[in-house]
């Protein structure tokens, strides 16, 4: 999806062969077909992945039948048949969800937001009183980026089509910097790039195109649904019930689809509840896959996978998938992100993703369970702050303590988390691999640092904290989660990663009712006694096998560590030397140098930040981003 709009009537202002190289940068995300629409102020365009009618009736950017409305279109409304059955919204011209979305918007203008239940980020336009409205579903599923100033605005589906649509030379954003040396992304709104944005899930820009005038506001608000249905009594029984209905309902509700649908199935609890769900009531036998990875250092989950898939009956597939050319794949997923992204779990989600490319379109996955019910140990440590956060204070008047060992590093850095002046910042620092106290902005230049640190990499935890602070501390840790790192990391790595390979990723764990029932509840209801995922796990009783609901949780650990010291090592100083020869007062070479060799040698575990470090160094030196104050 991807559209600029002019302030004035200007026939020139869309050239078309520079607006035909910003639809192809999309062209992986939609590789069945592409279109466009265009009048004196708008162009729209889409490149198409066909899931939902594969007719070119379901085509688009499309148009109301009265011509007054245009939409494009990226992701999935999963309810689409009941809202045209309730809004009586028929005769149609296509059995697609795209006009469903745009009929009811024709019906009920920005009401329809709210009545959406799926992954989606659109636009639709108003030809009649010149108004366009940029929307994102309610969790930030599907990204939504734009630009604007006083001539022109541009959306899309990704930063390389905003780029391509030409505004000079990129700078960076020296506060969302900040952000991403702690997390490895930004958050919220931010990007890298100086003036260009993401629009923040469940809200929606209002553009008057006549003045290019435009508001922003929420439709939905994950802190009202939680307060205002808290004093809602449920009884243990109930619970555990009503979670079982309401995820085996978001199952059923997102196997809607005109091509085949898979399960991605780790062996987890998560993605196995999804394919004992989906079997049942799935049109066929079900498709599930499993990877191997060559670099998994515990042999993965496929031994359990494959007994889940055996008692859900599915038609199982393991791929086997050899992590060779590690530096290619870094350097590529670096420009699919359009930033320099930190989570090294988007390396084999791509590569599962680009082995299933001609097998299946759509995969369920279990994204968003852990948020939701509590499978962080961080949720249940958070219920002792009172005790931990004034110890860790006195601990923290005794620098000298301070040891540089890997594993004191560690236990030092959740002590300064919990030393913080407040708990938001305390909840920001439990996310990050980083240690404020050793200074991971000396990275940079003196100049440079100096001007990263004039902003707050904590800022956005003390902005969303208030919208939460009635709640019990596991409950406001887990919403904190699902406003910032769910969606600005974890759903930004599978939409970037997967969508690379044409591949859509569903996840029922969002369901818009699963969701609203489920942050109701206390955290004592969801994890009675600190019992990570415990009302989860009641439910799937039965369900899902004993051996995967109460095995040890295994994340899946990608070994960059040893790869930087392996395998990266010459991509590493190889874009070292090159950064350095181009933008010598950008980082304090020397200073990186001394980590890495203190890593080589054991002392300390810098490993995180100079992951960071080396994919800063491909976005750079491929992106030719400048920097204000250099």
């Amino acid at each position: 999806m991807i559209g600029t709009v002019s302030a004035r009537s200007q026939p020139d202002s869309f050239p078309a062969d520079r607006l035909n190289q910003a639809l192809a940068t999309l062209q992986h995300r939609g590789p069945d077909g592409q279109g466009q629409f265009r009048d004196e102020q708008v162009w729209l365009g889409h490149t198409r992945l066909s899931i939902i009618d594969l007719t070119n009736a379901g085509n688009q950017p499309m148009e109301s039948d009265t011509g007054r409305f245009v939409i494009t279109y990226n992701g999935e409304v999963y309810n689409y048949r009941e809202l045209a059955a309730k809004y009586s919204l028929g005769p149609l011209r296509s059995s697609s969800d795209t006009e469903i979305v745009l009929r009811l918007f024709e019906k009920l203008g920005v009401a329809s937001f709210r009545e959406l239940n799926g992954i989606f980020a659109f636009c639709v336009y108003d030809r009649q009183v010149k108004k366009i409205w940029l929307v994102r579903d309610r969790l930030g599923v599907k990204p939504l980026y734009f630009r604007a100033d006083s001539r022109e605005i541009t959306f899309a589906s990704e930063v390389k089509a905003i780029l391509a649509l030409g505004a000079g030379r990129p700078m960076c954003d020296l506060a969302a910097l900040h952000e991403w040396l702690y997390y490895g992304n930004p958050l919220g709104s931010k990007t890298l790039f100086r003036g260009i944005q993401q629009l923040l899930p469940a809200h929606y820009l209002e553009l008057d195109l006549s003045s290019l005038s435009s508001k922003i506001a929420a439709y939905w608000s994950l802190g009202d649904q939680a307060h205002n249905n808290a004093g809602i009594k449920t009884g243990r029984g109930d619970a555990v019930s009503s979670v079982r209905r309401l995820l085996e309902q978001a199952v059923t509700r997102q196997l809607v689809s005109d091509v085949p649908i898979g399960v991605f199935l780790s062996g987890g609890v998560d993605s196995s509840a999804i394919a004992a769900f989906a079997a049942r009531h799935y049109g066929g036998r079900l498709a599930t896959y499993s990877v191997g990875f060559d670099f998994a250092v515990d042999g993965g989950e496929l031994p359990r996978a494959a007994r889940v898939a055996a008692k859900c009956g599915t038609e199982h597939n393991e791929i086997h998938i050899s992590g060779e050319d590690t530096a290619g794949l870094v350097e590529k997923m670096v420009r699919h992100h359009d930033m320099p992204f930190a989570d090294a779990a988007n390396l084999p989600l791509y590569l599962m993703a680009e082995r299933l490319r001609g097998r299946t379109k759509v995969v369920l996955q279990g994204d968003g369970g852990d948020e939701l019910f509590g499978g962080y140990r961080r949720y249940a440590t958070l219920k002792y702050y009172p005790i931990l956060h004034p110890l860790a204070v006195a601990m923290a008047r005794f620098p000298g303590i301070r040891t540089s060992s890997p594993l004191a590093f560690r236990a030092q850095r959740y002590m300064d988390a919990f030393a913080a002046a407040d708990l938001p910042t305390t909840m920001a620092l439990l996310l990050t691999p980083e240690d404020r106290n050793w200074n991971p902005e000396d990275v940079f230049a003196a100049a440079l640092g100096g001007n990263v640190r004039v902003s707050d990499p904590f800022a956005r935890y003390r902005e969303l904290f208030p919208a939460f602070s009635r709640l019990d501390i596991s409950n406001q840790m887990s919403l904190m989660d699902m406003s910032i790192v769910l969606p600005d990391t974890y759903l930004e790595k599978v939409d970037r990663s997967t969508m690379a390979a044409g591949l859509e990723v569903r996840v029922p764990f969002l369901d818009n009712d699963l969701v609203d029932y489920v942050v109701a509840l206390s955290g004592g209801a969801k994890m009675p006694f600190g019992r990570k995922k415990w009302l989860l796990k009641a439910a799937l009783r039965g369900i899902v096998p004993d051996e995967v609901l109460f095995a040890p949780k295994t994340g899946f650990n990608v070994p960059f560590a040893k790869w930087l010291q392996t395998s990266l090592k010459p991509l590493f100083f190889d874009n070292l030397a090159a950064f350095a020869r181009a933008r010598p007062d950008v980082l304090n070479v020397d200073h990186i140098k001394l980590l890495f060799s203190r890593t080589c040698e054991g002392r300390q575990n810098h490993s995180p930040l100079l992951w960071k470090v080396l994919n800063f160094l491909i976005w750079v030196n491929v992106t030719k981003v400048e920097f204000a104050g250099c």
